[in-house]
């Protein structure tokens, strides 16, 4: 399953020639236009952390696979998180990983991690749009649920 994700980042990696502008590339505007880019997540077997690096109009200008981690949990450093983002010049990111029990309620541990990534953030001057959790049949979105 993590071949498949990766054969699918690379595919849309190969497609970004075809943009003509930046304006053509994908602008998320909901956490459902997300979820639609990143829903065979729901498949994979090990949970997966992802970060979205957004522009100033929320076009994706960067994807990083932060963490592929164990069956119910992965490894996320925000001074990992950010170093990519200063590099990638993102104005915002969106955090997204799968739990592959099916359910996408966090855990204590993905709140307590959410609340250091916004607070990361706010420090470096980089907006956290969201953060959502994939499951087998929907999906749990920090900012649709007013957690952040």
């Amino acid at each position: 399953m993590v071949e498949q994700k990766i054969r699918t980042i690379k595919a849309v990696y190969e497609k970004a020639p075809q943009y003509t502008t930046a304006r053509d590339l994908e602008r998320f505007t909901s956490s459902n236009d997300v979820a639609r880019w990143f829903r065979d997540m729901r498949d994979e077997t090990k949970e997966i952390f992802l970060a979205i690096h957004l522009d100033s109009k929320n076009r994706m200008i960067c994807l990083d696979v932060v963490s592929i981690g164990s069956l119910n949990a992965s490894i996320v450093h925000p001074r990992e998180v950010f170093k990519t983002a200063m590099l990638s010049s993102a104005a915002a990111l969106i955090f997204m990983h799968n739990h592959p029990s099916g359910d996408p309620e966090p855990s204590r541990e993905d709140i307590e991690l959410t609340t250091r990534l916004i607070d990361a953030g706010t420090l470096l001057g980089v907006r956290v749009l969201d953060h959502i959790i994939i499951g087998e049949d929907h999906i749990y979105s920090f900012a649709d649920q007013h957690m952040m």
